[in-house]
C-alpha cells in the first residue's frame, strides 16, 4: 500500500463528526430544502472522503492565519466569546437554529462580525469580480442569518486565496427582506414542508450530496424516533409535537405510528 493509501485510509477510520440536532447558518442558503430536512431529522449522511475531510481541516488551519494576519495588522479581533471562552454562538427558535460566527471585530468604530473563507483561484477572482452575493450566495445568507440572530448590523467577509495567498475583504450589512426569506425557509424545514430539487438522482446538485443516500437510496436512521417521524415537527419555542397524537414530545420518542418522514417530489 502507497504512502498516499495509507493516509487516506487512517483519515476513513476516523470516527464520523456528531450528527447536529439543529439548523446551521452556514446550511441555510443551501438550494435544496430535502437536504436541509434530512440533515435536520437525524437522517444518516455520506460521509466525506478523505480528501474532503483534509479540505475541511485546511479551511480551519487558514482561518487561524488570517486571524493572526488581522491582528498583525492591528486590528481588534475576537475570535472567542469572552463570556463563554469558546466560539461565538448564537440561537434561536428553541435552539432549533445555531449560528456560530469565526468572530466579532471593531472596525471603522464599528463592532462588526467577521467571516472567515478560503477559495481556490477561480473561486476568489469570481467573487472579487461579482461580490460575494452574486459569487457566493450560501455564504451571504449564512450572514444575513448570523446579523438577524446575534442582533449586529453588519459582517466583515474575509477570502484567503488559496492559491495565491491574497485576501479580499467586503463588508456584509444587514438586509432585513434577505433575512425574511431565509427565515421563511428555515420554518419550511422545522415544518417538515420541503420539496426534493429535482426529481432526477443524476442531477449535478445530488452527486455531492452528503443526503444522497437518505433522498435516493432509501437510508434510514437506524432508530426510529419522534425527530425523523412523518408526524413530528419542530416547535418554535423548543421542542417538538406530534401532530398524529396532538402531544409534545422528546427527539428521541418512540411510538407504534411511527412513519419516516419523506420530502415532496421535486
Amino acid at each position: 500500500m502507497s504512502i498516499e493509501d495509507k493516509i487516506d485510509e487512517a483519515y476513513e477510520r476516523e470516527g464520523r463528526d456528531q450528527k447536529r440536532k439543529y439548523i446551521g447558518a452556514s446550511s441555510v442558503g443551501g438550494d435544496c430544502l430535502a437536504e436541509q430536512s434530512f440533515a435536520f431529522r437525524g437522517f444518516p449522511e455520506t460521509p466525506p472522503s478523505a480528501k474532503l475531510k483534509r479540505i475541511f481541516k485546511m479551511g480551519h488551519v487558514i482561518e487561524d492565519i488570517v486571524v493572526a494576519d488581522l491582528k498583525k495588522a492591528e486590528i481588534d479581533v475576537f475570535e472567542v466569546d469572552g463570556l463563554t471562552g469558546r466560539q461565538f454562538e448564537y440561537r434561536s427558535h428553541g435552539d432549533h437554529v445555531q449560528a456560530h460566527a469565526d468572530g466579532q471585530m471593531q472596525y471603522d468604530g464599528e463592532l462588526r462580525l467577521l467571516e472567515i473563507k478560503s477559495m481556490n483561484d477561480r473561486k476568489w477572482k469570481e467573487c472579487k469580480k461579482k461580490g460575494v452575493r452574486s459569487s457566493h450566495p450560501r455564504y451571504q445568507s449564512q450572514m444575513q442569518m448570523m446579523m438577524a440572530m446575534s442582533g449586529i448590523g453588519s459582517c466583515v467577509f474575509v477570502a484567503y486565496n488559496k492559491n495565491t495567498s491574497e485576501y479580499l475583504s467586503e463588508i456584509v450589512t444587514y438586509d432585513e427582506f434577505e433575512a425574511s426569506a431565509i427565515l421563511d425557509r428555515i420554518e419550511r424545514v422545522m415544518r417538515g414542508d420541503a420539496p426534493k430539487i429535482t426529481k432526477n438522482i443524476d442531477d449535478w446538485r445530488c452527486r455531492g450530496c452528503f443526503q444522497r443516500g437518505s433522498c435516493w437510496l432509501g437510508e434510514r436512521p437506524k432508530v426510529s424516533t419522534c425527530r425523523s417521524c412523518l408526524s413530528g415537527t419542530a416547535k418554535e419555542m423548543g421542542g417538538r409535537y406530534c401532530n398524529q397524537h396532538e402531544q409534545d414530545v422528546e427527539d428521541d420518542y418512540v411510538c407504534d405510528d411511527f412513519n419516516f418522514w419523506e420530502p415532496r417530489d421535486g
